[in-house]
């Protein structure tokens, strides 16, 4: 018989993901975990790649805090079937540097293995965001897109 996650393990995760303490989402990371979290880094610092429990569990104490002073996720939809959790919501964060909220979706997607995470994966409305991020609108139209290419055509 397959592996199946209990609901109360991912309820009790999600708890301390809200929490944003690290020592407490680590009792939920396995050490082999890979953490994506899907955005343009160069805006969204909170962004990236950590592989292992060591990192995901630093990038909890001291890479998020740098950036982001506070922050909550409402989720709107959850889902487990068997080792997979999906979650949709709105994340709503105090960005340090600016004092701006940041308010945003984002979907969550999660293979657990013994009651831990294995691969956790996060969708962000990454255009949105980034918006946020640096506090103006991206402007996406050809000749935005022309004016900032280094492409020259003859």
């Amino acid at each position: 018989m397959s592996y199946s996650v209990p609901r109360a393990v991912v309820e009790a995760f999600y708890e301390a993901h809200g929490s944003r303490n690290a020592e407490r989402i680590a009792a939920y990371v396995d050490d082999d975990v890979e953490w994506s979290v899907y955005g343009p880094v160069e805006v969204m610092q909170v962004c990236g790649l950590w592989r292992g429990k060591a990192a995901v569990i630093d990038r909890w104490a001291r890479a998020i805090p740098k950036v982001i002073e506070s922050s909550r996720f409402e989720r709107e939809r959850f889902l487990i079937d068997g080792d997979q959790s999906a979650v949709f919501g709105r994340v709503t964060s105090k960005h340090r540097p600016s004092g701006r909220i940041i308010s945003h979706r984002c979907a969550h997607f999660i293979t657990w293995r013994a009651d831990k995470v294995m691969t956790f994966r996060v969708l962000n409305d990454s255009l949105d965001a980034a918006e946020q991020f640096i506090g103006r609108r991206i402007d996406l139209s050809a000749d935005a897109q022309e004016a900032a290419s280094d492409t020259v055509a003859l």
